[in-house]
């Protein structure tokens, strides 16, 4: 285990999947097994899957390595310019293959690296070069982040507060008990309703995919790891999102761990805004200064309606104020009246740590 892998962690976006499609006329079957269940799908990006991925994914082979497996399945998609069907090898590619470096994502240092794993596994041959140029999609975007459990449900509670809603069935967001939250679904995502996800990688690796976990990964770099991810689904939406003129393996790979981020934090963005008719509870205390009343509605409006912390409503408004004596007056009322009325007990624990949080993932309020 290298013992510079926390640098891999944050705030570095990465990686984690993608789908590698590469023309069978490329590919050395050298398991005919491959074939045995091979299947037709009619696949086009103008028309949409005829098939869920889930359902072409189940009908794919395995190829097993130590504690984790790869899918690959035989595919078949109608190329509009030839007027034809053409026979693809589908890999699913997962960032379990790096082992003991998972958590440095897939990249361009170490994707010869993958190449030689999957060929050593004698199934399919395929170049190193037309491995790189091959076509992909689906790709999933992570950056990990260290939050306690009662912090993280803090920041998807919040999440959840002010995430953009809708009516339609797996459209929107969904939290769970433990925490995690999901906005859409996989199959449901669009531009404009990215899927994305935060959930703890310290559960997922105790509750799911303990086997591979317990065997590659030291358990201290699982404690209060929490991940985000987005996902770039079709080919069009990636080479957009990413600015690619082809939608290959390489050009994907040259891509910087900023433009990654950039990915996720659009995702971030998109999912959270919502607009709510504005209201102002009456105050519960009775207040016969009138500055004092302006100041509770001020507060109550930016931080319940603007979706605004206490911090940023209080340096907000300070800014109009040059005066040094005056700024540390308000700044005291400002706050008496928000820890006597508008602060509940979790705000008066979280405030900063979820304003630290909702910056490592991304959020730029509006």
């Amino acid at each position: 285990m290298s013992k510079d892998i926390k640098s891999f962690l944050y705030p570095k976006s990465s990686i984690d999947s993608l789908k590698i499609r590469i023309k069978l006329s490329k590919i050395e079957i050298l398991d005919t097994t491959i074939l045995d269940t091979k299947t037709k799908y009619l696949i086009s990006d103008a028309t949409g899957e005829i098939l869920e991925e889930t359902q072409v994914k189940h009908l794919s082979k395995e190829i097993y390595f130590e504690h984790y497996s790869i899918k690959v399945a035989i595919v078949s998609l109608y190329d509009f310019t030839l007027k034809t069907i053409i026979d693809y090898l589908e890999i699913y590619l997962h960032s379990k293959i790096l082992e003991e470096n998972y958590f440095e994502g897939i990249n361009i240092q170490n994707i010869e690296r993958i190449h030689t794993k999957l060929m050593e596994k004698k199934v399919f041959k395929v170049s190193f070069e037309d491995f790189l140029t091959s076509n992909v999609n689906d790709i999933d975007i992570k950056k990990d982040f260290i939050a306690t459990s009662t912090e993280f449900k803090d920041l998807t509670t919040y999440l959840k507060k002010i995430a953009s809603h809708s009516t339609r069935r797996n459209v929107g967001v969904h939290r769970y008990a433990n925490g995690n939250i999901e906005f859409n679904t996989r199959q449901t995502s669009t531009t404009k309703r990215p899927f994305l996800k935060l959930y703890c990688k310290e559960l997922e690796a105790t509750e799911r995919k303990s086997e591979f976990f317990t065997f590659y990964i030291e358990p201290e770099l699982l404690i209060n790891l929490k991940r985000i991810e987005a996902t770039l689904k079709k080919t069009k939406d990636l080479k957009q999102a990413l600015n690619l003129s082809e939608a290959t393996l390489l050009n994907l790979l040259k891509c910087s761990s900023n433009q990654l981020n950039d990915i996720i934090e659009n995702s971030v963005n998109i999912n959270l805004k919502d607009y709510k008719e504005i209201k102002v509870k009456k105050a519960s205390i009775t207040r016969n200064n009138n500055l004092d009343k302006l100041i509770y509605i001020h507060l109550a409006n930016t931080i319940q309606n603007q979706n605004m912390l206490f911090e940023d409503s209080l340096q907000m408004t300070l800014e109009h104020f040059s005066d040094k004596q005056n700024r540390y007056r308000l700044k005291q009322k400002m706050t008496k009246i928000y820890l006597e009325e508008i602060a509940n007990k979790d705000d008066k624990l979280f405030n900063t740590r979820r304003t630290q949080l909702l910056q490592s993932i991304g959020w730029k309020k509006s």
